[in-house]
């Protein structure tokens, strides 16, 4: 009875080894590429689009850009600035704006 069970378990572990193997040489996942052009090629492929604008060269952060219209001339801005710069003050330092 007991060789039985010797055997039994012997047999199990064989078995849950055998399960447990792992490959032991690692294969890269790109070990058969070969590349038609090299990398400083694509760079410079890559610029000539950017130059020719085949290519936007902007990182997309999900948001399209949209510009707000302005109802004022330039004038009138540089005008309002010019305001805004002889009546600033130290202010409140809770003011949101403080010491910009």
């Amino acid at each position: 009875m007991n060789i039985k069970n010797i055997l039994a378990a012997v047999a199990v572990f064989a078995a849950a080894g055998s399960a447990f193997a792992q490959q032991t040489e690692f294969v890269a996942p790109g070990a058969g590429f070969k590349p038609a052009l090299t990398r400083a090629e694509v760079r410079q492929q890559l610029t000539q689009a950017y130059g020719e604008g085949a290519v936007v060269q902007r990182q997309h952060d999900g948001q399209d850009t949209h510009y707000a219209g302005n109802s004022q001339s330039r004038e009138q801005v540089k005008k309002e600035a010019a305001r805004a710069a002889q009546t600033r003050h130290a202010g409140d330092v809770n003011d949101l704006y403080f010491g910009a």
